[in-house]
């Protein structure tokens, strides 16, 4: 995978994602504390990398990690596998 500079509100949402599994857009702007039209920039800049997917259901917009937003999470927060974690 080739460099990918992010800002640090950008992996703060991939991280959220990444905890949450998928998380529709209004609960991911509460539980981030962001406006929504500041997180919909965040959103669909990631979308346009490739890191997150965006899916439309009848109530909710919902949001999850691509499987490339999955490997630039392992590169940022590796797991400590073997040390308890």
């Amino acid at each position: 995978m080739k460099n990918i500079e992010i800002p640090a509100d950008y992996a703060l949402v991939l991280k959220q994602v990444e905890q949450a599994g998928a998380e529709d857009f209004t609960s991911l702007a509460e539980t981030l504390d962001f406006e929504k039209a500041r997180l919909l920039h965040i959103v669909w800049s990631l979308k346009n990398k490739g890191l997150l997917k965006v899916s439309y259901g009848a109530q909710a917009t919902w949001i999850s990690l691509s499987s490339k937003g999955k490997r630039l999470i392992n590169r940022l927060w590796p797991t400590q596998k073997g040390y308890g974690y």
